[in-house]
């Protein structure tokens, strides 16, 4: 046992030469009370103090394990090694494993009935002269390997010299090409420049006729520029007017439109009336008191003319009142032109204002109509920096794990793409393993034991990796979804935020033109309280102004009457006291005829108010 344990861990391949039938036959078997052994060991130190092997090491061990599929695995100092090694280090000391350092049994007879020739070479392998004669075949058969070596190279170098004898042929054909090609090169260059030149005279051209085509276009843009605001402003009004009829749309409405339109027609028809009758009345009451007035100066002056006092003292008399009368009728007159003035400028100034109110009040139109059509045009009315920040930091998480996504997608696929290449590997191994004869590691012929215990270790390897890149493609498949969800809602959110920002703007303004309006708002209440003002005045002095209407007939007719005083005579005074006293009468008449008028006009005034008040109830 101890000599077929040397020859095993020397590293014998003939097990038969062990007392074995297979490898597998040197483990134990095992017993009844002891369980059969894995693996079979045999461990052999060597003294290496005299440095005899290579290894500088005092000890050196050589171990070979056999183990049940016949698989042999040899170690030197517990470093798995090639049986080619082992060898080699052995040879260093002399020893062979089917060498003569053990005779085996039945050797020695053998040795007596060799042939000589054999005999001798044995004598040379125990002295260790074999190994020399080894190494000079080995060295005969790598010289004459050289030599062929060498033969076939010479051979390949006369093929050599030809091919290069052809190639600097080539090459100076090439090098003519070369020349040939520069000169056209530089003929085409030449061809080239010409064009170039004759091109940039007709590029020059070409420009200034598109300067000019600038130019024209430019006109025609500031055009366009003008049309387009044209028919923006005409869509505006198309848009404020469709506006109106959608909001008027409905037949009753547009009956109560044209009914409330009429009483309107109506009520401004009657008030034009009421303001008739009470111009009417005021000019009665003023002739009324121009007559009484007139009634009393004539009954004056015909108890004047009747009185029996000289004629001299009574005109004398009349003459003064008539003056003092016509110097107050002066002061009225002048007061009358001053009204008139008064009147011109302030009805000028309430003109003024009435123009500037309808300026005020369509530019308010304007800027709420512009606030109307922005307000419809906002995606929502409630937007504000709160929900646009909110927004925004929506938008970074969103984008934040789109990263994260990026991030896992590109680990995953790093991953899944190192398991396919193990899997590849792995299976490429197995193919070589199958196709190889001798074992790389044992030096033993690949059996089907081998390449199933290597299936079996390999395979669940594969079969893992497998499943970890199925693994990786379901999270793939998973992020990718995942991915375009988040894509799909970072569009949303970039959209929405586009909008919300352009609702602040558009807010911003509505804003500003909101104080606008407040501020013009405030400009109309203040020329409200001024045209009020105004046509208060404006009534007062116009009244003073119809009061006094007549005043250069009375300054005329008193002048006049002065005049007939100061020619009166004792021949005509009884005629001009009968014209006086006719005249009272026709005044008395009329003022009579008057009060009639008076008295009809007040009771149109109260009817046009009754039907006023019923149609402002209508209304």
């Amino acid at each position: 046992n101890i000599s077929d344990a040397l020859c095993f861990v020397l590293g014998r391949l003939s097990i038969k030469s062990m007392r074995a039938a297979k490898a597998k036959n040197l483990i134990f078997m095992g017993t009844k009370a002891a369980s059969p052994a894995k693996e079979a060991i045999v461990e052999l130190v060597f003294d290496n103090t005299d440095k005899t092997f290579s290894i500088e090491e005092n000890e050196i061990s050589i171990k070979r394990i056999v183990r049940l599929n016949g698989q042999s695995i040899y170690k030197i100092n517990n470093q798995t090694k090639t049986r080619q090694e082992v060898l080699s280090l052995l040879a260093q000391g002399g020893i062979d494993p089917n060498g003569f350092n053990i005779i085996l049994q039945g050797e020695i007879q053998n040795f007596v009935r060799m042939h000589t020739e054999e005999r001798r070479k044995i004598i040379e392998e125990v002295s260790g002269i074999s190994i020399y004669e080894s190494r000079k075949e080995k060295s005969l058969r790598e010289l004459g390997k050289t030599d062929e070596k060498l033969k076939e190279i010479l051979s390949i170098l006369r093929e050599r010299t030809a091919y290069l004898n052809n190639l600097e042929k080539e090459r100076q054909q090439a090098l003519r090409y070369q020349k040939i090609e520069q000169d056209i090169k530089k003929f085409k260059a030449s061809i080239i420049n010409f064009d170039l030149n004759k091109r940039k005279k007709h590029l020059e051209e070409i420009k200034e006729s598109i300067n000019k085509k600038n130019k024209e276009i430019g006109k025609i843009k500031s055009e366009i520029l003008n049309l387009g605001k044209e028919v923006r402003n005409s869509e505006e009004k198309i848009e404020s007017i469709n506006k109106k009829i959608q909001a008027s749309t409905g037949l009753e409405q547009e009956k109560l439109n044209q009914e409330i339109a009429n009483i309107r027609a109506e009520l401004a028809g009657m008030n034009v009336r009421l303001e008739n009758y009470e111009s009417k009345l005021s000019n009665i009451l003023n002739q009324k008191q121009e007559l009484r007035e007139a009634i009393t100066n004539s009954e004056l002056s015909v108890r004047e003319l009747q009185k029996k006092s000289p004629l001299a003292e009574r005109k004398d008399r009349e003459i003064n009142l008539k003056k003092q009368e016509l110097e107050k009728l002066e002061e009225q007159r002048k007061k009358f032109y001053t009204i008139k003035s008064e009147l011109k400028t302030i009805k000028e100034r309430l003109q003024d204002k009435k123009i500037l109110m309808q300026n005020y009040t369509g530019e308010s139109d304007f800027l709420l109509k512009q606030i109307e059509s922005a307000a419809s045009e906002l995606f929502d009315k409630k937007t504000d920096s709160q929900k646009i920040e909110h927004l925004k930091i929506s938008l970074n998480e969103k984008k934040e794990q789109a990263e994260r996504l990026n991030r896992e997608e590109r680990e995953l696929e790093k991953k899944s793409y190192a398991d396919e290449s193990e899997i590849e590997k792995q299976n490429k191994l197995i193919e070589k393993i199958s196709k190889m004869d001798v074992c790389p590691l044992c030096k033993s012929k690949i059996t089907e034991g081998h390449i199933s215990h290597i299936s079996q270790e390999i395979l669940p390897k594969i079969e893992l990796l497998k499943k970890q890149v199925s693994e990786s493609d379901k999270k793939l498949g998973d992020i990718l979804s995942r991915k375009e969800i988040v894509k799909k809602e970072t569009e949303q959110m970039n959209t929405e935020l586009s909008k919300r920002e352009s609702d602040m703007v558009k807010i911003s303004n509505m804003h500003e033109k909101k104080e606008q309006i407040k501020s013009i708002q405030e400009k109309i209440d203040n020329l409200n309280g001024e045209i009020a003002e105004l046509e208060k005045t404006n009534r007062r002095l116009q009244d003073s102004f119809d009061r006094d209407s007549n005043i250069e007939e009375k300054c005329e007719t008193l002048r006049v009457v002065i005049q007939e005083i100061s020619m009166r005579s004792e021949e005509n005074v009884s005629s001009e006291i009968s014209f006086k006293q006719r005249e009272l009468e026709r005044s008395k008449i009329s003022l009579k005829q008057l009060s009639r008028e008076e008295a009809e006009i007040n009771d149109e005034i109260k009817e046009i108010r009754k039907i006023l008040e019923a149609k402002e109830e209508l209304l």
